[in-house]
């Protein structure tokens, strides 16, 4: 320690101190009298029930505490109570609506609806029993084809071909596009 500076009874003053004097001994000292003068570390009272009471709770706390939030706040609460008032006043005019829509639908108008949507229902389930038909074709085709070795050569050699021919008519359509090839305007 340095002697001109008084000596501090304050360990981590003294622990600082010593980690500057490069003084190694004294740093541990005072580091180990500053860890002792720590209060110990121990739980509150009541952690131990806190942790059972948790642990205690259902499988799906996260839900459950969601909706118990949502259902604490005022905002929550007050455009619930908005919705309920709009209900029953909405109830009062129900009768007269019902009544208007009544003279303006007709039974004949229910039946007609319902016929053409049952037509319109048959239609689509015969498009889609094509489509289905035509995939089941395809499927099959392709079944035979990777069951024998021969047939799984030729249509690895068609896809190949197709693939090899789609990639080169690409490049072809898109090399050298540049504004030479187009007739100026004058």
């Amino acid at each position: 320690m340095d002697p001109r500076k008084p000596e501090s009874r304050d360990p981590l003053t003294r622990w600082l101190d010593a980690e500057r004097g490069m003084d190694d001994a004294a740093a541990e000292a005072a580091l180990l009298e500053l860890f002792e003068s720590l209060p110990p570390l121990a739980p509150s009272a009541g952690f131990a029930d806190r942790v059972l009471r948790q642990v205690a709770q259902p499988a799906m706390p996260g839900r459950q505490n969601w909706l118990g939030w949502l259902f604490r706040s005022p905002g929550f609460r007050l455009v619930l109570a908005s919705g309920l008032v709009a209900a029953c006043v909405a109830l009062l005019w129900l009768p007269q609506a019902l009544m208007a829509l009544a003279r303006m639908v007709s039974v004949g108008d229910v039946l007609e609806l319902g016929t053409a949507s049952l037509v319109d229902f048959g239609r689509w389930m015969g498009i889609a029993t094509r489509v289905g038909e035509w995939f089941l074709t395809v499927l099959g085709a392709l079944a035979v084809s990777l069951a024998s070795p021969a047939a799984l050569k030729v249509t690895v050699g068609c896809l190949a071909t197709s693939g090899i021919s789609f990639v080169v008519l690409r490049e072809l359509m898109t090399r050298d596009r540049s504004l030479r090839y187009v007739d100026s305007i004058r």
